[in-house]
């Protein structure tokens, strides 16, 4: 598809049907570069070239030495098709604990686990892993570009961490406040800090995984486990994920993250009902804000 000017509809649709798209404006209607040119196949500006997704590259190794695991309850994991064209072959393992019978999916093998989770159910599945290395994706999230693996691989081995994480780039129709919150979570220049770990998409060693389990906790696993080991952003390695907006989702997710934060000694964020309080104005027109907001106050 040729993108000569800014259609956020056009643009995510292409991108759900996985056709290329061409960027041939330069007019992003306020989006940063960072963001949206990894999104394509091709960018006009010379500038932004350095922003695309990586490439294929010649080469392939002949087994598998990368499994990715997914867990789900509800779809079929949306970043498989990526992960089966990539120029480093993978292993898929996807871990089924919805209602029903796990689905077939071509490429991948499912099967069915009790959910203990994020912490307990990642780190079980750690003990049918065969390969050196292992990626940990969720079902909502795209790896962009043919090299993508490679580049993760690359940039485990050459920093010597102790597992590396891919940048988020989120959907075109995410609402500014979500644009701007990942590009500092996770910089295009790298300057995350050492020890912030995110397992929307985070590559690890098995071995080290086996040395030192993800704790059994039901959220923020990849926060407790990172804080303990060197990691490091992969600005490089770009991944399609952002949350659409919801009050609920919002709250929930960041009471029990904080939660978790609170029982491992962290202060919290929300100082009792003086501190929600304080908060309310400037949250009250944005939903996820306010679903945040009294989230980290429950979690006091």
């Amino acid at each position: 598809m040729l993108l000569d000017r800014w259609d956020t509809a056009r643009f995510e649709a292409a991108l759900r049907r996985s056709d290329p798209v061409d960027l041939q404006t330069t007019d992003l209607k306020g989006h940063r570069p960072d963001q949206i040119v990894p999104l394509c196949h091709a960018a006009q500006e010379p500038a932004w070239q350095r922003w695309l997704a990586p490439a294929a590259s010649p080469g392939r190794h002949a087994a598998p030495r990368v499994t990715v695991i997914i867990p789900t309850a509800t779809r079929v994991p949306v970043g498989i098709p990526a992960l089966l064209a990539q120029d480093e072959p993978v292993l898929v393992h996807v871990l089924w604990n919805g209602h029903g019978s796990p689905p077939s999916i071509p490429g991948a093998q499912v099967r069915r686990v009790t959910w203990r989770g994020h912490g307990a159910t990642r780190q079980e599945a750690v003990s049918s892993v065969e390969t050196e290395l292992l990626m940990f994706l969720v079902d909502d999230a795209t790896p962009l570009g043919a090299g993508f693996v490679r580049t993760l691989v690359e940039g485990l081995e050459g920093t010597g961490a102790d597992a590396v994480w891919a940048r988020q780039v989120p959907w075109p129709s995410a609402s500014r406040r979500i644009r701007e919150r990942l590009a500092v979570w996770c910089p295009w220049d790298g300057g995350a800090p050492n020890g912030r770990l995110d397992h929307v998409c985070a590559l690890h060693r098995a071995s080290t995984l086996r040395k030192d389990p993800l704790d059994d906790v039901p959220i923020a696993e990849d926060w407790l486990w990172g804080r303990r080991h060197v990691c490091a952003l992969v600005p490089s390695a770009p991944v399609l994920h952002s949350h659409p907006p919801g009050l609920r989702r919002s709250y929930a997710r960041t009471r029990d993250i904080h939660g978790v934060l609170r029982a491992s000694g962290q202060p919290g964020s929300i100082d009792g009902v003086g501190g929600l309080l304080r908060g309310l104005p400037g949250a009250l027109s944005d939903r996820d804000a306010l679903g945040e907001l009294f989230g980290q106050w429950a979690a006091g």
